[in-house]
């Protein structure tokens, strides 16, 4: 990922704060304690200012995380953004989480942290559809929209690790969100990694997915980390190195730099699509591999895009969708898709969209074990159609992999189709 050339170019993410959502951060840590601010940490699990993890080998997961960004190099190695402010805040530890809670802590300081590095999620068993509840969602697009004083706070996502359960980002709503940034993970050898999931809303990959990296540990030791809760900690480092080459960067700057910085030619055996801005992209790596050298060049002498543009339709019928009067919009950014799918096994369901210049995005993949009925106000979102242009007929392909006796137990309905872009 060429973060040791970003670092020989000058950065280390220095005056950049990454707050790392999780079980809580052994802050006393050697390789931490310098980097750690009490300002931009909080215990939401036991109402403390000091989010100290209890000490076991299971709550040492955000102290993982934290080291892959901003360890300083005295025991257990160097993070990617060694010279960033860390944040703590501990929100998991509790049985169940509370949406007010967890909003509460996405929302956090947030004109303070610049980025939240998120390495959880809805259970990765491929039966589970899990969406953030009304205060979350509202935290994620409010800190997206208004924070970091109207920059935009980065909310930096794992995909998930459920691959070999057959299971699919789509079906998570924190990552399948127009408001968060996802990752995939590949192997060292530059295959996507087994266990990762994949879908249309992941923007870019990680490497060393199937090496255990060196890490902290709980009470000044070291440990060893690999998945995608790895991956999302490097990125978040990475990003922060970007942020240190260009403070003024909002968090739509960092999505757009990071699918034109990707090296797609870094992975392999997977076959690329090419959609019509000429952009490569794959449902497990998005864009490609994380290019920490080039992002941070890139970054420095960045032309701020403009502000975003939405072109939306209503309670539309499935099939063919009609923006060719969406003339706001001359490159497309994301593509979102609400609607709601009646079935009695969805994972049967499948969904396709094409673009009016026949790319096509899987916004829906098949979850064989999944059978439980219906999916509800979800939304779809996919990347894979970044640069192009928006105008022309939409196609919206809705398919059913089980002969059902009456038609009328498959039935969908789509709420909005939405296209933000530039």
């Amino acid at each position: 990922m060429r973060i040791r050339e970003a670092w020989e170019a000058g950065y280390n993410a220095s005056q950049v704060t990454v707050a790392v959502v999780d079980d809580g951060v052994d802050v006393g840590h050697v390789d931490l304690r310098s980097a750690f601010s009490p300002r931009v940490s909080f215990d939401f699990v036991k109402f403390g200012s000091l989010p100290i993890p209890m000490m076991s080998k299971e709550t040492q997961h955000g102290t993982q995380c934290a080291g892959l960004v901003s360890m300083e190099g005295n025991q257990c190695g160097l993070g990617v953004g060694h010279g960033a402010t860390l944040g703590a805040i501990r929100l998991l530890g509790q049985d169940e989480l509370n949406d007010a809670l967890e909003g509460d802590a996405l929302a956090f300081e947030k004109d303070l942290i610049d980025i939240y590095s998120v390495s959880w999620g809805p259970k990765d068993d491929g039966l589970t559809a899990e969406k953030p509840a009304k205060f979350t969602q509202e935290a994620i697009k409010n800190g997206a929209v208004f924070g970091r004083n109207g920059k935009g706070n980065i909310f930096v996502w794992a995909s998930g690790n459920g691959g070999e359960n057959g299971d699919n980002c789509a079906l998570d709503g924190y990552v399948s969100n127009e408001y968060t940034i996802s990752f995939g993970v590949i192997s060292s050898s530059g295959v996507p990694s087994a266990y990762a999931e994949g879908c249309s809303a992941v923007l870019a990959a990680v490497s060393g997915g199937d090496s255990m990296i060196q890490t902290t540990g709980l009470e000044s030791t070291c440990s060893s980390i690999s998945g995608s809760s790895a991956s999302a900690a490097i990125a978040s480092g990475i990003i922060a190195l970007a942020l240190e080459a260009n403070p003024a960067l909002s968090q739509r700057d960092i999505q757009h730099l990071i699918v034109h910085s990707s090296n797609s030619s870094a992975v392999s055996k997977i076959q690329f699509q090419t959609n019509s801005a000429g952009l490569k992209f794959h449902p497990s790596v998005g864009f490609g591999l994380l290019d920490a050298k080039t992002l941070v060049e890139k970054a420095a002498t960045w032309q701020l895009v403009d502000s975003q543009k939405t072109c939306s339709r209503s309670q539309l019928p499935s099939g063919s969708i009609d923006f060719s009067d969406c003339q706001e919009i001359s490159r497309i950014e994301r593509v979102i898709l609400t609607g709601s799918i009646h079935h009695p096994h969805r994972g049967q369901v499948r969904i396709l969209l094409e673009s009016p210049r026949g790319t096509e995005s899987e916004l829906l993949a098949l979850r064989r074990s999944d059978t439980s009925p219906d999916l509800l106000e979800w939304d779809f979102v996919s990347v894979h159609f970044w640069g192009e242009d928006p105008r022309g007929i939409w196609k919206l392909k809705v398919e059913s992999q089980e002969d059902l006796e009456r038609q009328e137990d498959f039935r969908v309905k789509i709420e909005e189709f939405k296209i933000t872009g530039i």
